[in-house]
């Protein structure tokens, strides 16, 4: 009897670990697809260099349409703490992804900062969880 109970408490473990393991791996292709996200955000608006339109923001709703990027309807971008320096580009995003591009201005020129979220669901407990991934382009030197 004793050899049993020491039996289910390993498989058990086994089990545990396992479904750890398989989130650990979850979590890190999510946040790996957030990273993702952010950098073709960043390459295309240093692609235009720093010129934020219309285009350039339809441009990068389409490229996360091809990406896979999740459709959220919490499109809320902060603008408190580190963002409070910078200008909200784009607050009212149609396209329902959610991102945010801050603008921040220094003596030698202007540069962007960018906001994906990685997006984790637990459906069995219902845990909504999201990660914010910051990054910033580089500097874009005004010429005037």
């Amino acid at each position: 009897m004793r050899e049993a109970i020491g039996n289910s408490f390993v498989l058990n473990f086994i089990i545990v670990f396992i479904i750890l393991f398989i989130l650990i791996f979850v979590a890190t292709l999510t946040y790996t697809k957030a990273f993702k996200v952010k950098n073709k955000i960043v390459d295309t608006i240093e692609y235009n260099d720093g010129d934020i339109t219309s285009s350039v923001i339809s441009e990068i709703d389409s490229k996360l349409g091809e990406i896979g990027y999740r459709v959220d309807k919490n499109n809320g971008c902060r603008t408190d703490g580190r963002f409070s320096n910078g200008t909200l580009i784009n607050g009212n995003n149609n396209s329902g992804y959610r991102y945010c591009i801050y603008e921040f201005s220094t003596n030698k020129g202007n540069y962007y900062g960018v906001v994906a979220y990685a997006y984790l669901q637990i459906p069995i407990i219902g845990v909504n969880l999201d990660f914010p991934v910051y990054g910033e382009t580089m500097t874009f030197t005004n010429f005037e």
